[in-house]
């Protein structure tokens, strides 16, 4: 299958190893479970973000965006684009009990990946409990990550090799990641950068993630304000540029991931926050 579907394989490979914020987001299936295909030539990064005054965004009607120093509930529908290949992903968290569960599940041609991370709230932040990866192409990339925070380990005996290992207070898995990103920025905790480690196939990676600027660009939901990142690691060539709606709980509105030649980008479409549209500002 994948020597058939060669730039579909490489699509998956690349998100689901190779970005924790990208992968992130191709996420759950449409939900007709059919898949959206674009022309070619059509990119979420056709137009420029366009970056105005941050005066004149103030004086815009933001009257509907929910404010809160809390992380809220949500669901968003993406286009997701790779060179060639382009579809569409829809993406949930949901809040059980005391703990948070971020579902996303990704469908493209016969390629098929599901994720989830089990987040626990506690006094101190969010934390991980459980990851859960799986691609119906590739049973050897499966992923089933337990944290134990009373021994401070993190261990997978579903990977295809089993590993245990000590981990810090601050490391997550991949997808939950960005959810403690997301708490740092409603908490104004993040400053001018903040680092994450990830751990994934017992291997630890640190992540840099520093804040660039802000931007008003334009969506199919309308004009957002946007706080904008960019996410590095030392040694590797890959960049990860993020912009999050200010106005919207900081919910990702556009992505764009270099590495070496290759793009990867993805678009918000639309998305519910707290049971709430997400709307551009008001002209």
């Amino acid at each position: 299958m994948i020597k058939t579907f060669p730039k579909a394989a490489s699509f998956f490979k690349r998100t689901s190893l190779g970005s924790l914020l990208f992968c992130v987001l191709i996420n759950q299936s449409i939900a007709s479970g059919g898949i959206a295909l674009y022309p070619a030539n059509t990119s979420p990064t056709d137009a420029a973000p366009q970056i105005q005054s941050l005066q004149a965004v103030t004086q815009s009607n933001t009257a509907t965006a929910p404010q809160t120093k809390e992380i809220l509930p949500y669901n968003a529908e993406y286009k997701v684009s790779s060179n060639s290949l382009t579809t569409t992903a829809t993406r949930t968290l949901s809040k059980q009990g005391n703990n948070w569960l971020l579902s996303q599940h990704a469908k493209l041609m016969f390629i098929k990946v599901d994720e989830e991370s089990l987040i626990e709230s506690t006094k101190d932040g969010l934390r991980p409990l459980h990851y859960e990866y799986s691609n119906n192409m590739s049973s050897k990339q499966d992923q089933s990550i337990n944290f134990d925070w009373a021994k401070n380990t993190a261990s997978d005996k579903k990977y295809r090799k089993p590993w245990s290992s000590k981990v810090s207070t601050d490391t997550f898995d991949q997808l939950g990641a960005q959810l403690k990103m997301r708490e740092a920025l409603i908490e104004n905790r993040l400053g001018k950068k903040m680092t994450q480690t990830v751990v994934s196939r017992g291997k630890h990676k640190t992540y840099t993630i520093e804040k660039i600027g802000e931007e008003t660009i334009d969506s199919p939901a309308g004009k957002l304000r946007t706080i904008k990142l960019l996410r590095s690691r030392p040694g590797s060539s890959s960049e990860t540029t993020i912009w999050m709606a200010k106005d919207w709980n900081y919910l990702i509105v556009r992505l764009e991931q270099r590495e070496d030649d290759e793009v990867y980008s993805l678009e918000l479409i639309n998305a519910s926050l707290n049971g709430k549209s997400v709307t551009g500002l008001s002209q």
